[in-house]
């Protein structure tokens, strides 16, 4: 019972993501307590969120900016090298803290046109981004943090960001299997929620299409602000810091 239930939600998730472009990830893992063992929670949320992600992009290719991938991607494998040999080490309540106040600074605090186009900025995003995700499972608000920098369409936010996470979410899977963590007691039930999170995926392609641009814009940053107090409100009250 408990598995159908995870894989109705990840349905429902990844239909919101897919027209919103974020929360289905951070609503999938808050769930997930209680109902698969606390040690496997972040690799199987990892898995699951690659399939989700990988398939937005599938399906929205055309938007997709290749440009922002490539420096993402270098900094994305120095990160998960980094925080692999880290992620034994560090306490993942001070690092979500510390990415939840830099995800309000970076979509709130006014700055000079460009601040965030300069040469290697989303090289850094990249590899913080990823080792962050070792620890705190969900990094998502960070990348769209940065992204709304960008004068990029609804189409292009949505899947530039699923394709910048399929990277994070791949090097996470890879550095949970090179530590040692068994996917295998998971595998039906990962492969249960990758069905669903296509599903979904290709009904929030649809649904998106019916947002307008500006509210869509106002909704976006709107749950990148809700997200980040979460992290900062979770953990200095001490809950959950997933």
């Amino acid at each position: 019972m408990e598995q159908l239930y995870l894989i109705c939600f990840s349905f429902l998730t990844s239909t919101f993501t897919g027209a919103i472009g974020m929360g289905g990830g951070i609503m999938l893992i808050s769930v997930m307590p209680g109902l698969v063992a606390p040690g496997a929670i972040i690799p199987v949320h990892g898995a699951v969120q690659l399939a989700s992600n990988s398939t937005r992009v599938a399906f929205g290719l055309r938007h997709t900016q290749w440009s922002i991938l490539w420096p993402f991607l270098a900094g994305a494998l120095i990160g998960a090298l980094l925080g692999s040999r880290l992620v034994l080490l560090l306490e993942p309540e001070a690092m979500t803290l510390v990415l939840g106040v830099f995800i309000l600074l970076v979509v709130w605090v006014p700055v000079p046109e460009g601040s965030f186009r300069l040469p290697g900025h989303f090289a850094i995003l990249g590899g913080a981004q990823t080792a962050l995700s070792l620890f705190v499972g969900v990094t998502g608000p960070l990348t769209n943090a940065f992204l709304l920098r960008r004068s990029l369409s609804r189409d292009q936010l949505v899947v530039t960001a699923g394709l910048l996470m399929t990277v994070t979410h791949l090097l996470k899977v890879v550095v949970f299997s090179m530590i040692g963590f068994a996917f295998t007691p998971y595998l039906p039930l990962i492969a249960g929620m990758i069905v669903a999170v296509t599903l979904g995926s290709y009904a929030g392609t649809r649904l998106r299409g019916r947002l307008p641009e500006a509210l869509f814009r106002k909704i976006f940053k709107g749950l990148v602000t809700i997200l980040a107090l979460r992290m900062i409100i979770n953990t200095t009250i001490g809950g959950e810091t997933l």
